[in-house]
């Protein structure tokens, strides 16, 4: 499937979208190749080329599913930021800007991985970003930000849980109203978000934003 990586990424991204709906919409067996190259704007024959069989262009998807945020973060992310709730921020920003190309990855990535474990996911895909996500929270970042009196890894729980459901909620914000994401009206909350925490969690003073 080499062949569809080389093609305009205009196109590449109009037939993974439009796969993505179609395989988020439906189970994989009432999936329309049809309907995919229809919204995709592309020929049958086309898709057929670059895949094979629908089941080569499933997991294509699941693939892309996985590596896509993943990839997006290594190249994205100033890893010399050592301020975890900055680079939070940073990492936040990427997957909205993701999310913006992708629309359905969301949706997909869901009915994907929703029978299955973190077990599961990791023996089809041993570099499954786990590893990726301990040095999110690990590399190079400067501990001594926190109050002495806090309860570090309990901070990082709550800061985390807190970006986790501000993403959340975005997404669904705007699956029901079907827009395009406003990057500067997230930027501005999940700096208000920063600014709370870093209140709750940081010494006084230590304010790099």
């Amino acid at each position: 499937m080499e062949e569809i990586d080389k093609i305009e990424s205009k196109r590449r991204k109009a037939i993974i979208n439009s796969a993505m709906k179609e395989f988020s919409e439906n189970n994989y067996q009432k999936a329309s190749t049809n309907t995919i190259v229809q919204n995709a704007g592309i020929s049958k024959g086309l898709l057929y080329h670059y895949f094979g069989t629908k089941a080569n262009l499933y997991r294509y998807l699941a693939e892309f599913a996985f590596k896509i945020v993943e990839e997006k973060i290594i190249e994205g992310l100033d890893w010399t930021q050592k301020d975890l709730l900055l680079r939070l921020k940073q990492i936040a920003m990427i997957k909205f800007q993701v999310f913006e190309e992708y629309p359905y990855l969301v949706d997909f990535s869901v009915k994907l991985f929703q029978d299955k474990s973190i077990d599961k996911m990791m023996r089809q895909k041993p570099t499954f970003p786990l590893d990726l996500y301990r040095q999110i929270y690990q590399k190079n970042i400067n501990h001594f930000l926190f109050k002495d009196e806090v309860d570090e890894n309990k901070a990082i729980q709550i800061i985390q849980w807190t970006f986790e459901k501000q993403s959340e909620e975005w997404l669904e914000k705007f699956k029901k109203i079907d827009q395009t994401f406003d990057l500067k009206i997230i930027e501005d909350e999940v700096n208000q978000y920063i600014d709370l925490l870093r209140i709750a969690f940081y010494k006084e003073g230590e304010n790099n934003l």
